[in-house]
């Protein structure tokens, strides 16, 4: 099953985020290929804002204990975070 794990950063937490992203890569990495796509949202001017984040996981407990293990989590660069169920319905890669 898939899950998007969606997340906002705090405000001016750029600083956070480039400390911790060398660690989140790694993690992101780790997840070989249960990790489906990855990629930072963008604010207007072109600075990392928050995350979304696409995995393969047997249920949503076990999506949000992935989620929890993000080195982003642990430095708190999140304001907000969120783990859903998702379709992808529309150009899927064959075996999603």
């Amino acid at each position: 099953m898939l899950y998007v794990i969606e997340a906002r950063d705090k405000p001016d937490a750029l600083e956070i985020r480039l400390a911790a992203r060398p660690a989140h890569l790694k993690f992101l990495d780790s997840l070989g290929d249960n990790l489906v796509l990855a990629g930072p949202f963008l604010d207007d001017n072109e600075k990392p804002c928050g995350s979304l984040v696409v995995i393969k996981a047997d249920s949503l407990d076990a999506a949000r204990a992935i989620a929890a293990e993000d080195p982003y989590v642990a430095a708190g660069l999140f304001a907000s975070s969120e783990v859903r169920r998702w379709a992808w319905a529309v150009k899927a890669p064959a075996g999603l």
